[in-house]
């Protein structure tokens, strides 16, 4: 499976101590893998811990202490070496150079050590001091032997230079017990032999350079010139091969047995910067060391003149360094096409002018040299420069006995590239795998440590992106070493992989495939991560077109589960942040590759196994075991592995503690320490807000969990300590210490699985807090629902034996929600305003679910233990007890609280509307019985304090007193009242709210009168409220109680604040109901011009409920209601004159709030409500429409018609009143409405023409012509007409075409024809002068008049003329108003007098 490794074969977590110490900020460990022994070691200051890597977490640590700790700045050699039985007597061991990177590769010809064989350990510090321990499994003393000494001077120099520059060692069969040969390189260049064996330690020196060379003279200098000369004629080869070793120290050494050598034969090859030097040594009875043979590399790659290096333009990296991609073959084929790719562009041509060694391996007769070139040129004609390129040089070892440089094979590592060394040099490692061609290169580079400011300030830039190392390797002087490349090449296609820049590998080792035997067969390799433990890798071949592929995922394959890896680097974690706390230090070196290392593993990805890796691991820290507890989290979530684990042994064995007895105290505080460090870790790291709200919902839930449990058990501890100090089995405390045992038992049995079997229930409950807590508050809920049951069986009644008991078990049930619930909130607060700012309320918005506080299940118990506690509350009484009453309250807020903190974090609307309906309906129910308690509690005090006082021998003085302090002071605090008022506020229960500031104010009017309008003005609506009654706010309540409850005083007495408030609230009222008390509102609040428009509109509804009248002829008023006869009623008082003054007022209003409008709708309703006066109808009726009092006015006009003589003359003044009141009306109509009724217009004309004599008229007028009278004589008979009447109430208005804005004479010329054929038509009809109805025809109009008609004719038109003239000359309203009434002589003065009065001031 292709992963971030390439194909993962194996993949093995490290131990938890191992991986603590590879944790360490700025740790200077050295680590090492040894793959065909299948052991790995870590070198920690001067321990030194070994393990076989393939048993994982679990595997048995040998811990080895070092007699003399080495110096962090020069880390010693550590070399293992497994025996066994082995043919031959073959030898396999790995070994470390002094830079303290451990590398491990296979010995050739060597079978695998066996499985429980020796196992010899050597450790060569820098000063050349050897420790060993023949056989590591048995934990002897350590042999010691001083190997070097510095030379004279040398120790008083500061810095030290190091002595020992190179270490190898190999396993030795002496046929006495276990044995190994070691081999040392010296920083003078000294090459020395050590045998180790239980004889002893024998060291021997090879090789010394000479103090001072030889200068040979004239006669040898020209000999060296001629064997020159002849060797580069005759055999070109040998001018690369010296027969001196070199004198400069090694930088890798190379001890392995000959095959085929019988185990007495070993060759050790020595790496120098120049040259591959080979010795031949034998051992046993006859030893021998001899130099084969010492061959100059990197001569070759220079003098070679067939070959010329490709050179690509410099090109900056991802880490800043430059590279150079090139291409070539020792065998001269020249640049390849993989090589061009890499580079980008196109190569150019330069000269290799110097190499330098830097690493090599060795597998069988295969040895791979890892070199460095400089390469001059290629930048272009006249430009000169110099680069480097990293080349991989590959030798033979030939059968002959000498080197052999193959041939046909890519040397120059194509797309390979390092980074820029800020400080120091890189250290790199070099394996080869000849199976596949291929190497694995690996590179560390030294990085210097920041100081504390420095880290925190910078802590998201550290390491350029990588983070700060936390397992350093190798290095000195402070400085760790990160791994910065883990690349592989393919040997016959030139093209290199990056498979890792995973910066916590420590070491790296080659191995046989499993079963195979001989370095030969090496087909994997193993890597030792403090992230991802020990991975073993086929040792595959990359293909061109893999070089620039990106890593994949983590390397989840072949046993490696992720989230495994996941909590064991956890568990690391926070055992060293616990210690790193305890020593009061800084955590963010620790933490801050966390981020990075858990990625790494998945942790931090979005699939849905993944994201519940951190949740999960919270859990499991949750639920750990005793016996788990140095195993960590990790070891809770694999606990029956863990207790089927090996035995510990050795100073620090790891894996499954047997574990000692562990408190419930003791083991409840580290769960909440571990706890609270992994949040602090995460959230320090980056990582806590960046996990999905799922996760982020566990990690509360889980800690405030926790908090409900160490509140439990602290309760459970004081309730058995009072219990037993109370000395009986049937006290109140025993009886709450048992109530709790029992539901913690309870919840314990209901919580328990495979692993908790051996715990007893209690045990389990404060083991495995995840799922106690849950079912504890279900138990509650069963207990609660017991209680209920028992009362309604027949305990509920005062005075039952068992009700006391009853009383006393929903008391204490009600006191374990308290703690419960206080812990679980207290834990939430602390969440949220810490620096962590982890707010359950944003993780339950951003999921739209409740929490597990709000959640159904919670909310469903708490519902019943009210319910209980309302089943066992004492009947009404005139003196009730009040006992339960605060355990009530108590349940009732946590309840209310759940349901609001549901509704907030509830988004689907099917499930909040239900949710809302619950919360409503419970809040009702409960603060109902709370408000009882709450006003029984006050009328009990106030009984008491009255009994008092009237009992009282006290003097006059103190008697005052207390009446005083009875009646004017607030209630004491302690009364429930005020808690009631709070919860009441806090859930939006405004009618509860309203009762209880009422209550508060009468109690004391002085202190508490404005209390319930600080509540209106400052409580927001609801939120989640989806409209309608329960929608509105506080403030709207009181408006409709108060009204509902006939208080308009009081809602009109509200302070100035609420002003607009109560306007809107009128306004939305029906008019029936509310429009007077708005019009009086208004104009109290100087709204003058909307209090005048509300009074006209309630008499304009008025006319338009009850607009009928009593002589409606189609039965309107008949059919009228009788919720419309009510607000005919309420709107005019019963009477024309309540309308008239409410008319009356509203055009006062209107003119003081400069409304001319509503001015002018309000003067003409007045006028015709005097119309319907002066017509006679009842006063006590509602105002009539203009078309139906136009009706009215006809229908009695009309009488005149039908009497004649005598009768006519006596019913002829209410029928002019009536045939003037309908002219008047059409004239007050609208122009469209005029319209509407246009035949009733001539008919209204006609019965103003038939209401008088015009015959009589005529003669009266011509009497005072004749007579000599004044003019005015003659006037006033025409002006008691009604045509003159009937003009002049015209004025004003558009009737007659002379309007304010309105010059048309038409309207006019239609009357006067109209009046005038009457007129000529009364000839004929004989009577009264008058022509009829049916009169005034077009024929009757043309018929020449005579001198009767002649005179009727002058005086109808004398009579219209005046009434027009007069209309004309009055103008504007002022002289329109009861123009009609003046004409007559009296009639204006009831008009004046309308509204009592009030008239009187708007007419002037």
């Amino acid at each position: 499976m292709a992963s971030f490794f390439g194909d993962t074969l194996g993949a093995y977590m490290l131990p938890r101590a191992v991986l603590e110490l590879l944790q360490q900020p700025g740790g200077q460990h050295q680590a090492g893998v040894c793959p065909d022994s299948g052991f790995a070691w870590l070198l920690s200051g001067s321990q030194l811990y070994i393990w076989r890597y393939r048993e994982g977490k679990e595997a048995r640590l040998r811990v080895l202490t070092l007699p003399r700790p080495p110096a962090p700045s020069q880390p010693p050699s550590v070399a293992l070496i497994a025996h066994g039985s082995a043919a031959g007597g073959a030898a396999a061991g790995s070994s470390s150079s002094g830079l303290g990177l451990g590398v491990a590769g296979p010995a050739p010809a060597a079978a695998p050590a066996a499985a429980d064989g020796p196992l010899s350990v050597a450790v060569c510090d820098a000063d050349g001091h050897l420790t060993v321990w023949l056989d590591a499994h048995h934990l002897a003393a350590p042999a010691e032997q001083q190997l070097l000494a510095p030379a004279a001077g040398a120790a008083a120099r500061q810095p030290r230079v190091p002595l020992v520059a190179a270490f190898a060692a190999a396993r030795l069969d002496l046929g006495s017990g276990p044995a190994f040969l070691a081999a040392l390189s010296a920083s003078d260049g000294s090459l020395h032999l050590v045998q180790v064996g239980s004889q002893g330690i024998f060291p021997k020196q090879l090789w010394a350079p000479p103090a001072a060379p030889e200068r040979p003279g004239l006669v040898g200098a020209l000999g060296g010139l001629l064997s020159r000369a002849y060797t580069d004629a005759f055999d070109p080869s040998a001018r690369y091969l010296r027969k001196q070793p070199s004198p400069r120290p090694a930088a890798r050494l190379h001890l392995g047995a000959v095959a085929g050598g019988g185990g007495s034969h070993y060759r050790l090859l020595v790496l120098t910067a120049e040259s591959v030097d080979c010795w031949a040594i034998s051992t046993g009875l006859r030893p021998s060391e001899a130099l084969q043979w010492s061959f100059l590399n990197g001569l070759v790659r220079t003098h070679d003149s067939r070959r010329t290096a490709a050179v690509a333009p410099l090109q900056l990296t991802a880490g800043g360094g430059a590279a150079a991609a090139s291409g070539g073959s020792s065998g001269g084929t020249g640049t390849g096409a993989g090589s061009q790719a890499a580079a980008g562009g196109a190569l150019q041509s330069g000269t290799v002018t110097g190499a330098a060694n830097l690493d090599f391996a060795v597998s069988g007769p295969h040895v791979a040299v890892w070199m460095v070139e400089t390469v001059r040129g290629g930048g272009g004609p006249g430009v000169a420069r110099e680069t480097q390129q990293h080349v991989v040089q590959m030798l033979e070892l030939l059968p002959e006995g000498g080197p052999g440089v193959c041939g046909g094979v890519h040397d120059v590592l194509e797309g390979y590239a390092e980074h820029a060394e800020a400080s120091g040099s890189p250290v790199r490692r070099l394996l080869f795998s000849p199976a596949s061609h291929s190497c694995l290169l690996a590179r560390w580079q030294q990085s210097q440590p920041q100081s504390q400011p420095q880290q925190q300030q910078q802590q998201q830039q550290l390491d350029s992106g990588y983070g700060l190392l936390q397992g350093t390797f190798g290095g000195g002087g402070g400085a760790s070493r990160t791994c910065r490349a883990l690349w592989s090449w393919n040997a016959l296609s030139g093209a290199t992989t990056l498979l890792s820049e995973d910066p916590d590998t420590a070491a790296i080792g080659a191995g046989g495939a499993d079963g195979a035997v001989g370095g030969d067969a090496a087909g994997r390799w193993v890597v030792l991560s403090a992230t991802y433990g020990v991975v073993e890798i086929a040792a595959a071949a990359a293909t061109p077109g893999e070089a620039a592929a990106a890593p994949a995922a983590a390397p989840a394959a072949a046993g490696l589960d992720p989230a495994a890896a996941a909590s064991h680097l956890l568990d690391a974690v926070l055992n060293q942040a616990a210690a790193i706390a305890a020593a009061g230090g800084n955590l963010q070196p620790l933490v801050a590759g966390l981020e990075r290392r858990l990625g790494a593993l998945g942790a931090l990805t979005t699939t849905a196994s993944q994201t519940a890796t951190i949740a999960r691991y919270s859990t499991q820290l949750l639920d750990l075991l005793p016996k788990q507890w140095a195993g960590g989290a990790a070891a809770a979530a694999a606990a029956a592995a863990a207790a089927a684990a090996a035995a510990p042994g050795g100073a620090g064995g790891g894996g499954a503690s047997g574990g000692v007895a562990v408190s419930v105290a003791e083991q409840l505080a580290d769960k909440e320490s571990r706890h609270a460090l992994l949040l602090q870790c995460l959230a320090m790291s980056g990582v806590l807000h960046a996990l999905a709200p799922s996760v982020l919902r566990t990690l509360i839930e889980n800690s405030e969990k926790l908090a409900v449990v160490v509140a439990l058990h602290r309760l459970q501890v004081h309730q058995r300590d009072t219990a037993a100090g109370a000395g009986g089995g049937g006290s109140p405390a025993a009886a709450a210490a048992a109530l709790l045992s029992r539901l913690v038992s309870e919840a314990g049995q209901e919580s328990s699985a495979r692993e908790y079997e051996v715990l007893s229930p209690a045990e389990i409950f404060y083991a495995r807090p995840s799922a106690s807590v849950g079912h504890f508050v279900a138990a509650l809920g069963r207990a609660a629902d017991g209680v209920a049951a028992q009362a309604a069986g027949g305990l509920g009644q005062p005075g039952d034996s068992g009700l006391a008991s009853l009383r006393s078990a929903v008391r204490e049930l009600g006191v374990l929600v308290a703690v419960a619930v206080n812990a679980a909130v207290c834990r939430r607060d602390l969440l949220a305003g810490s620096p962590l700012h982890l707010s359950a309320q944003q993780v339950a918005a951003r999921l739209g679910l409740p929490d597990w506080l709000s959640g159904g299940d919670t909310r469903a118990a708490l519902g019943r233990l009210a319910s209980a506690i309302q089943t066992v509350r004492p009947a009404p009484s005139p003196a009730p007890a009040l006992e339960l009453s605060h355990s009530l309250f108590g349940v009732t807020d946590v309840l209310l609280t759940c349901f609001a903190s549901a509704l907030a974090a509830t988004r689907e609307p099917g499930l909040r509307a239900a949710l809302l309906a619950d919360y409503r309906a419970t809040r009702s129910r409960c603060a109902d019985d709370l408000l009882a308690d709450a006003l029984a509690e006050m009328r009990q005090l106030a009984t008491g304090a009255g009994a008092a006082v009237a009992t009282s021998t006290s003097t006059t003085t103190t008697t005052s007193q207390q009446q005083g302090d009875l009646h004017g002071a607030a209630p004491p605090p302690e009364l429930l009242i005020w808690q009631v008022e709070s919860l009441c506020r806090a859930h939006h229960c405004h009618g509860h709210l309203f009762e209880v500031c009422e209550a508060l104010a009468a109690a004391d009017p002085a202190g508490q009168c404005g209390r319930l309008h600080t509540h209106m003005a400052t409580l927001q609506p609801e939120e989640g409220a989806a409209g309608g009654a329960e929608s509105q706010t506080l403030a709207g309540y009181v408006y409709g109680r108060l009204l509902g409850d006939g208080r308009p005083a009081d809602l009109l007495d509200l302070p100035p604040q609420f002003r607009a408030g109560v306007t809107t609230f009128l306004q939305s009222q029906p008019p029936a109901a509310a429009s007077d008390l708005l019009a009086t509102h208004l104009l109290r609040t100087s709204a003058f011009a909307d209090g005048a428009a509300v009074l006209h509109q309630s008499v304009s509804a008025a006319a338009a409920a009850g607009g009928g009248g009593s002589g409606d002829k189609g039965g309107k008023g008949a059919a009228q209601s009788q919720a419309e006869q009510a607000a005919a009623e309420a709107a005019g008082a019963g009477s024309l004159g309540g309308y008239r003054r409410l008319l009356s007022v509203a055009r006062l209003a209107a003119r003081a709030g400069g409304a001319p409008q509503v001015e002018a709708a309000a003067l003409l309703q007045l006028r015709l409500l005097g119309l319907q006066a002066r017509l006679g109808l009842p006063a006590g009726g509602a105002p009539m429409q203009p078309a139906v009092l136009l009706d009215e006015a006809l229908a009695a006009a009309a009488a005149v018609s039908r009497a004649g003589g005598a009768a006519a003359s006596a019913a002829s003044a209410p029928a002019k009143e009536a045939a003037v009141a309908a002219v008047e009306v059409l004239a007050l109509m609208p122009a469209a409405e005029r319209a509407a009724h246009a035949s009733k217009w001539q008919l209204a004309w006609k019965a103003v023409f038939d209401a008088d004599a015009w015959d009589d008229v005529a003669a009266a007028r011509g009497a005072a012509a004749r007579g000599g009278g004044a003019a005015g004589e003659e006037g006033a008979v025409l002006a008691a007409t009604a045509v003159c009447r009937a003009a002049a109430a015209c004025g004003g208005t558009d009737a007659l075409g002379f309007g304010a804005s309105v010059v048309d004479s038409a309207p006019l010329d239609q009357v006067a024809r109209w009046l005038r054929a009457w007129a000529i038509g009364g000839a004929a009809g004989g009577g009264n002068g008058n022509g009829g109805r049916g009169g005034g025809s077009p024929a009757v109009a043309a018929r020449p008049p005579d001198a009767a008609a002649e005179r009727r004719v002058e005086a109808v038109m004398g009579a219209l003329g005046l009434g027009v003239d007069g209309a004309r000359a009055r103008g504007g309203d002022a002289a329109v108003v009861g123009a009609g009434s003046a004409l007559v002589g009296g009639g204006g003065s009831e008009v004046a007098g309308v509204a009592g009065g009030a008239l009187d001031m708007i007419v002037d």
